[in-house]
């Protein structure tokens, strides 16, 4: 099932005449030409008395040898489809290259007595994350040397790392294969010397105690990935060692821990869409037992952070779109809480950055997301200013990536900005004096701002409700009754669409198509009731949204409604495949990776990874009224005889996220039912989970491959 937060990666070469290499969408003659043909079961699922066709159920057994053959024999059937296009790819994948491959570095940020930074090597896939003691003249000295770490391995995604208090060591987490098993390591700084830890469940959740020897960590259920125990380690001792501190035993809830800003506390959350608790137990004490802060009870979320003496709660208490509270340290729970930033109806407070004078944070709304900054002392609450309306600033720094705003006592808060013609950059903001420091802009030599738009526009959706849409094209390429479109989207679990930079989207701008965002209900544009008006039962409203958006880019003249085409991936991809059965004249193409797109059979099945965490989401299949709306709208059920869009659609053979077998079966059903004879391009990584390559020029391949391919479609619909 899908995930949270999905990079689009577009592109495509300098714009040229492609008629002579547009693969051909006509019926092909020769036997080893054609897509290959996927058996039938027949199998009938009985359901709330009613029948569920499920004709494709043996492609979700991956021990049966003709699973695999049969994905191979898809992926043999896609290097024919792409191979007239392939100069073209190669030219793209090029292109991705030199712009992903250059050296660079991180700003250094403080933690405890060292400077931390992140390095990248000219042309290296991974990169090698150095310190040095803050004071003059200190010499490096290396962290963790990915790319050795990575030599050897087909798939090496580092995690979440993070360095023990004394600083003598480093912890981190590394999935080899794509499937979220993360395995923990530990590292001596001064020798070099990495010992496994025996820990080959773990999930990215783990926490150094004071003492610098003590790790808890999160270990997650074997067959559904699900986080749902918090154990204690001594580094050096085997795992069969370890103690069982917290145990999770509702499916619904997942559990996560970490430290405190202040260091002070370990604290455990029990997480589900509605209703969280929290944990925590001095760092100091790691043989003591935790206390809840608040006990859980539905239809409360909170978290909690610590500095200076004081407990700051994120809470959604009496507050949809969420409020910043404050607890004194010896009474933490509900009926000590007192309100510290009020909500701001339409604007989720997203997260928080407390310090021991200042408190900074994150507010997203339709333009994208701002930080605010409040002075304790006297609650004076101001804007940290940024370069562009529309935009992405957040003091959000996941897995020990750079950004700093580690200290508790610091007095300058590091932050990111992202806009859709604004690199990324890093910048300083000093709380006190309320200034702005650029330490640090993306380099991006290719790229000229003044030669292309962005606009905002809206699009009304069927209950009259305003979409947002962000728009990107090349000003000299604009053309009279619109251009090759493109529209990306998401709208699940409250992650919005954001209008940040996307390097690789360039590359289709500059042949002449324009970039649209939509910014579709299960997002949080507008805040929590965007989301819940695109979730469960109301679910409907993300697809009638971004139909919406696409029919109102033809009609206000940004789109060539022979050349639109959509975009989406995980919770997107569902979003693109349940838009083309609503609406399956409407768009040339879609591309659908890792799509979420046999909804009814994944929920109905509780052994499968995220399920039970995401009931809120999507529905509750044993629920009658629940089970009805998803049938209605879930893409592989709802598969047509009618024409349909070209498509290419990707999967991952080790995605425990949205496991290969949906699209898989969504494809085979498609082949089987549509009435038109254009292409689908269907291609399995063997290799990969739901996230690709690891690597940064991991994903570099297939993007070129999606882009290759949409350029050539734009192609053959427009003649041009």
């Amino acid at each position: 099932m899908p995930h949270t937060l999905l990079t689009i990666l577009i592109g495509a070469a300098v714009y040229l005449g492609l008629t002579a290499i547009a693969p051909s969408a006509g019926t092909e003659d020769s036997p080893e030409a054609r897509p290959p043909v996927a058996r039938k079961s027949g199998t009938v699922l009985h359901e709330h008395g009613r029948e569920r066709p499920d004709p494709y159920d043996w492609l979700a057994n991956r021990d049966d040898p003709a699973v695999r053959a049969h994905l191979e024999a898809e992926n043999a059937y896609a290097e024919r489809r792409l191979a007239p296009i392939r100069p073209l790819i190669d030219e793209i994948a090029g292109e991705l290259k030199a712009r992903n491959a250059s050296s660079n570095a991180s700003v250094p940020y403080r933690d405890g007595d060292f400077l931390y930074e992140r390095r990248f090597a000219e042309g290296a896939q991974y990169p090698v994350i150095l310190r040095r003691r803050d004071a003059p003249g200190a010499a490096e000295e290396i962290v963790i040397d990915v790319p050795a770490l990575a030599a050897g391995h087909a798939m090496y995604r580092l995690g979440r790392w993070q360095p023990s208090p004394d600083g003598k060591r480093v912890a981190f987490m590394v999935d080899f294969t794509g499937d979220r098993q993360n395995r923990l390591f530990v590292r001596d700084i001064a020798t070099g010397a990495v010992t496994e830890q025996g820990i080959t469940d773990g999930a990215e959740s783990f926490a150094f105690a004071a003492d610098s020897t003590t790790l808890f960590y999160v270990r997650r259920e074997p067959v559904t990935l699900r986080g749902h125990q918090v154990w204690r380690h001594r580094i050096g001792t085997p795992p069969d060692a370890d103690v069982l501190v917290f145990e999770e035993r509702d499916p619904t809830f997942s559990v996560a821990v970490h430290r405190s800003k202040s260091r002070r506390y370990i604290l455990i959350e029990s997480d589900q869409e509605l209703t969280s608790e929290v944990r925590w137990l001095p760092a100091d004490q790691p043989e003591g037992a935790f206390q809840v802060v608040e006990p859980r009870r539905p239809g409360l979320r909170y978290e909690i952070d610590h500095a200076g003496d004081t407990v700051f709660v994120r809470t959604d208490l009496d507050a949809p779109d969420f409020r910043i509270m404050t607890a004194p340290e010896a009474t933490p729970g509900a009926a000590h809480w007192r309100e510290l930033v009020a909500q701001r109806t339409g604007a989720v407070i997203r997260r928080m950055e407390p310090f021991r004078d200042f408190l900074a944070y994150d507010v997203e709304d339709q333009n994208g997301i701002g930080i605010r900054v409040m002075r304790l002392s006297d609650r004076s609450d101001t804007a940290v200013p940024q370069p562009a309306t529309i935009g992405v600033a957040t003091s959000a720094f996941f897995f020990g990536a750079f950004g700093g705003n580690r200290e508790p006592d610091a007095t300058v808060l590091r932050f990111r900005f992202s806009a859709p013609l604004i690199p990324e950059r890093t910048y300083d903001y000093d709380m006190a004096a309320g200034t702005l420091t650029l330490r640090r802009e993306e380099p991006v030599a290719w790229f000229r701002p003044d030669d292309y738009a962005v606009a905002r526009i809206a699009a009304t959706a069927p209950d009259g409700e305003p979409v947002p849409v962000t728009l990107v094209w090349r000003k000299s390429l604009k053309r009279p009754g619109g251009n090759p479109t493109l529209v990306v989207g998401y709208g699940a679990y409250g992650f919005s669409q954001r209008p940040v930079f996307n390097e690789n989207a360039f590359s289709l701008i500059d042949r002449g198509f324009v970039h649209a965002m939509a910014h579709v209900r299960g997002g949080h544009e507008k805040g929590e009731r965007w989301h819940r008006e695109g979730r469960g039962l109301s679910k409907r409203n993300s697809f009638t949204d971004f139909i919406a958006v696409a029919e109102a880019l033809v009609a206000q003249g940004y789109a060539d409604r022979r050349a639109l085409f959509s975009r989406g991936g995980s919770a997107g991809g569902l979003l693109v495949a349940a838009s083309a059965n609503l609406r399956p004249d409407l768009f040339a193409g879609i591309v659908a990776e890792v799509p979420f797109v046999d909804v009814v059979t994944t929920t109905s099945d509780p052994s499968i990874p995220l399920t039970t965490l995401e009931w809120v989401e999507w529905g509750n299949p044993k629920t009658p009224a629940e089970y009805e709306s998803m049938r209605a709208w879930s893409p592989y059920d709802n598969v047509a005889a009618t024409a349909y869009p070209a498509m290419f659609v990707t999967t991952g053979w080790h995605d425990s996220q949205v496991r290969y077998a949906e699209p898989a079966k969504w494809v085979a059903r498609l082949r089987a039912t549509k009435t038109d004879d254009r292409e689908i391009v269907f291609k399995t990584d063997m290799g990969a989970g739901h996230s690709g390559r690891s690597g940064r020029l991991g994903t570099v391949q297939e993007s070129a491959e999606i882009m290759a391919w949409l350029v050539a479609q734009a192609e053959r619909a427009t003649g041009r």
